[in-house]
């Protein structure tokens, strides 16, 4: 007698266990491992964040500005080792970002940009042109990590202009009776000797007219002046440097539409009071102005009444400032041009009280490309600007030219050991810095300093309203 259940009982575990194993192993499966009870996951690591921007620049020039033109941002340290160079169209912000370590000091900033340009030239005194290219740069050292600057932003002033006036059209200024034969010596723009006409301006233009003419009846000289703006509701001021009565005045109205004015000299007051500036030295051009104002606001909005403006005539002699009580605000300005030389200065606010005029200053320098240059002067100057170019067209052959300028203060000029390969490649009519010849620099003995002068061109909060008692001061020297 056969025991079945004994059988049964020895077989059932084996396949038990088979048909597990079967189970467990289909579908190509693996078994899941479990954590060790009581440890912790090892979390997943976190991104590093991204490095700060070490310089930051921001185009607020719309596309339509740009688009003929192709335009960079180079940086290098303050080594003069190349960091990075990026371009950019309006509109765009781009960013400067370390690949490792951030650079540490000052960085130099260079604004590259290359566009399509007409050269005009003259051969055997007929003028020419060619189509080539234009390169510029501006390169600025000292910048400090982290800066942002923007460029083409505009922000409105809180100090707002009145509104201008309509134009009606036209009119013809007639001035009758001045004694002598052309005795007149200023006139607005440039000296037309026989013809000069006087100042003739509102509080917001300076009006130059055309057609200047002036004539002597063997007593008197008549002078008219063309094409002068007929603004609605105006006061004009004419002012007249008459040669043995001096400087004098006249207010006036605009005349109605379609309508000519005549003034007669005789009518003309002396001013309230008066200042002589020195002696103008021998020179080889020169621009001396006074304008006035009647508010703080239009002082700081308005062009100003032309008081006086001369140039090139009557070298040596003491050009008067004429002054009106009803004046509050002033603005005075010298250029003189001797040999290499020009010298401007600019007071904003208060009369005048110059004494004397600067010398020329001395300049030099042993090596005249851009990296390395080594310029020496006794000027005291609290920012200079570099010129560099290449010369410029006389044929169609090489219709290229390569400017560039250098921002700095006498403690900051820039080092610059490469330029990119890539961008020398890329335009090959722009010249390598070791070609382009030094042309001359700007010294500013008064004015904005460097540090100033970067807040005033890229940040756009920069509050440049004039101030009361603001001076700028500056030597342009040529190269000989």
């Amino acid at each position: 007698m056969i025991k079945k259940s004994n059988l049964t009982l020895g077989i059932s575990p084996l396949l038990f266990f088979c048909l597990v194993l079967i189970n467990g192993c289909s579908k190509g499966d693996s078994p899941t491992e479990k954590d060790p009870i009581g440890q912790t996951p090892e979390p997943e690591p976190e991104p590093e964040p991204e490095s700060e921007p070490y310089f930051t620049f921001t185009s607020y020039w719309t596309t339509e500005q740009t688009n003929e033109m192709d335009n960079w941002i180079i940086i290098h340290d303050s080594n003069g080792n190349l960091l990075d160079y990026k371009s950019y169209e309006g509109g765009d912000t781009i960013e400067f970002r370390a690949e490792d370590d951030e650079p540490s000091g000052k960085i130099t900033v260079t604004i590259l940009q290359i566009e399509p340009y007409t050269h005009y030239f003259d051969v055997d005194g007929t003028s020419q042109s060619c189509e080539g290219t234009e390169t510029s740069a501006t390169t600025y050292p000292d910048i400090s990590i982290g800066s942002h600057w923007e460029k083409g932003r505009y922000i409105p002033s809180n100090v707002q202009a009145s509104p201008t006036p309509n134009n009606l059209g036209e009119f013809t200024l007639t001035l009758t009776n001045v004694p002598g034969e052309y005795p007149i010596l200023n006139n607005s723009g440039w000296n037309l000797d026989n013809d000069n006409a006087g100042n003739i301006t509102t509080l917001k233009y300076i009006e130059f007219g055309h057609n200047h003419q002036a004539s002597y009846d063997g007593e008197y000289t008549t002078v008219s002046t063309e094409q002068v703006k007929n603004w609605e509701n105006t006061s004009y001021m004419m002012s007249v440097l008459h040669e043995d009565e001096g400087l004098k005045y006249l207010f006036f109205q605009n005349p109605e539409a379609g309508h000519d004015l005549t003034l007669d000299y005789g009518n003309f007051q002396s001013f309230d009071s008066y200042s002589y500036l020195p002696a103008i030295p021998p020179n080889d051009d020169y621009t001396v102005a006074l304008r006035a104002f009647e508010s703080e606001n239009s002082f700081k909005t308005d062009i100003g009444y032309f008081c006086i403006y001369i140039n090139d005539v009557n070298n040596g002699m003491q050009i008067p400032f004429g002054y009106l009580d009803r004046f509050t605000h002033y603005r005075s300005d010298v250029r003189i041009v001797r040999d290499n030389t020009e010298y401007q200065y600019t007071l904003f606010g208060p009369k005048p009280d110059i004494n004397s005029y600067p010398e020329k200053p001395n300049v030099s320098y042993t090596l005249e490309q851009i990296n390395g240059f080594d310029l020496v002067t006794d000027l005291n100057y609290i920012r200079r600007i570099d010129h560099w170019a290449t010369p410029w067209p006389t044929s169609e052959e090489f219709c290229h030219t390569t400017r560039w300028s250098v921002v700095s203060n006498p403690q900051n000029y820039p080092v610059i050991n490469e330029f990119p390969e890539e961008l020398l490649t890329k335009y090959p009519d722009m010249a390598p810095l070791d070609e382009i010849e030094y042309s001359g620099s700007i010294f500013y003995m008064k004015g904005r300093d460097y540090a100033e002068h970067i807040r005033f061109e890229f940040d756009s909060h920069y509050d440049d309203t004039i101030q009361y008692g603001q001076e700028v001061e500056s030597f342009w020297v040529k190269k000989e």
